[in-house]
């Protein structure tokens, strides 16, 4: 009786390690088959990560070796510069593949993919971004929405508000959301205070809002009347597009339409589930549509 147990639990245990090395070999194969990818050859860094934020995840599960299992805590790779080299597929998740400067590589999961087409998490920071950022440094820039949590912190007894010139005194490898870059400015008042302001997304814009100006949003040689629609988030006509983009944000979409008197633009903002239109005519605001 004893031996038939014995010799059962040898098949299973048989049967348990072929799959087990089998799963291993297969996933070894694929991490071999490793794919260049748009950004393969950049550095990175790994930011650091706002404390309620961390709660949202769980952030030390979703760093590995290459070739392991095991995860390894996020801590552990914050300050430190990488390259990626590239990514694999398997069944279940995409891996963000990069390594270190002894060459040892590491992996992420990529769970947050779009159309099965690669997206970086949120808290990787790319060196040639952040080198573009720190050159703001010294530099004066005006504030936007202080009340934005995700584009800007601050003591809470502090003196910081809308459209304040404050002064950028470093930049901050760092990240509190899914989305924006996991960069900030340092920036300082007149009174030596301190806060943090998100980095701005850089190129074509649509459906956000600058977190900082890098020239003055209202300029003294507007209409008082213009700057005060401004200051309150409201448009009028004849506002050129600067003033609507500074008083509204980004719109989320812009239709072009060519005719003989030139091209016209039409700025939509998504408001509360219903858009509203904005028609340009040679740069002027001429009618808003609800």
């Amino acid at each position: 009786m004893i031996r038939k147990d014995m010799s059962s639990f040898l098949k299973i245990l048989i049967i348990f390690l072929s799959l087990f090395f089998s799963n291993c070999f297969l996933f070894k194969n694929k991490i071999d088959n490793i794919s260049l990818n748009e950004w393969s050859g950049k550095e990175i860094y790994i930011a650091d990560l706002d404390e309620s934020y961390k709660k949202t995840k769980r952030f030390n599960k979703i760093f590995s070796k290459i070739h392991s299992r095991r995860f390894k805590p996020y801590y552990r790779f914050t300050e430190k510069k990488f390259i990626i080299v590239g990514s694999f597929r398997t069944q279940k998740n995409i891996y963000l593949v990069f390594k270190d400067s002894k060459n040892k590589q590491y992996k992420v999961s990529l769970t947050n993919t779009i159309n099965s087409q690669i997206s970086i998490p949120s808290f990787i920071v790319f060196n040639e971004t952040f080198l573009s950022a720190k050159k703001l440094i010294g530099r004066m820039v005006w504030l936007n929405d202080i009340l934005d949590k995700n584009g800007f912190h601050a003591n809470i007894n502090s003196d910081f508000f809308r459209f304040q010139k404050v002064n950028v005194i470093d930049i901050v490898k760092f990240q509190n959301a899914d989305n924006g870059h996991p960069i900030w400015l340092k920036v300082s008042n007149e009174n030596g205070e301190t806060a943090l302001v998100r980095y701005n997304i850089q190129g074509v814009r649509f459906g956000i809002k600058d977190n900082y100006f890098l020239m003055d949003p209202l300029p003294t040689k507007w209409p008082n009347t213009v700057i005060d629609k401004i200051k309150n988030n409201q448009t009028e006509i004849g506002m050129t597009e600067r003033q609507v983009r500074i008083a509204k944000g980004y719109p989320d979409e812009i239709n072009f339409t060519s005719s003989r008197h030139g091209i016209s633009e039409q700025w939509i903002y998504n408001v509360s589930n219903k858009k509203i239109y904005y028609q340009f005519e040679y740069g002027k605001l001429t009618y808003i549509t609800y």
